[in-house]
C-alpha cells in the first residue's frame, strides 16, 4: 500500500513530517502540496504524474477538502482509471486518519480505511464541553 497526502499549501508536507515524527519512517508515504506558485494546469499535471506512477499496488490518496481543487483533480484521475479498485480517495485528512491507516491490523485495505475514518472522526472534540462536564 502506498499513501499520498495531497493538500493546499504546505499542509500535506507538514502532516507527513508529523506522522514520521510520531511513528517513524519506513512507510510508503508521500505528499503533494498545491501552492500559489503552481497554476491549476501545472498542479494537475504534477499530481497526476505522482498518482499514476503508483499503479502497481493499492494507492490511498488523502486530500484536505472535499470538493476542493486537489480533491477534484484526484477524483478525475480516479474516474479515469481502468483499475479504480486499487485507488482509494478520501477527503478530510488529519493525523489520526493517516496514522491509523498505517498502523491498523485489519485484514483488508477497506477495513483499515473504515477503522481510520472512524478514529479520525471520533478524535474531533470540543474540549470546552469536556472540561465543563468534568468540573
Amino acid at each position: 500500500m502506498k499513501i499520498i497526502v495531497a493538500a493546499h499549501g504546505e499542509l500535506a508536507k507538514a502532516l507527513v513530517e508529523s506522522v514520521r515524527l510520531i511513528i517513524g519512517d519506513g512507510y510508503n508515504l508521500d505528499y503533494y502540496c498545491l501552492t500559489q506558485e503552481k497554476s491549476g494546469d501545472i498542479g494537475k499535471q504534477e499530481l497526476t504524474e505522482l498518482i499514476l506512477r503508483e499503479n502497481t499496488q493499492d494507492l490511498v490518496v488523502f486530500t484536505d477538502v472535499f470538493g476542493g481543487s486537489v480533491n477534484n483533480i484526484c477524483l478525475e484521475i480516479l474516474i479515469s482509471q481502468k483499475e479504480a479498485e486499487k485507488f482509494h480517495l478520501i477527503s478530510g485528512v488529519n493525523l489520526p486518519l493517516i496514522m491509523t491507516t498505517i498502523m491498523s491490523g485489519a485484514d483488508s485495505l477497506e477495513a483499515k480505511l473504515a477503522e481510520a475514518m472512524e478514529e479520525a472522526q471520533s478524535g474531533i472534540k470540543y474540549i470546552n464541553n469536556l472540561v465543563k462536564g468534568a468540573v
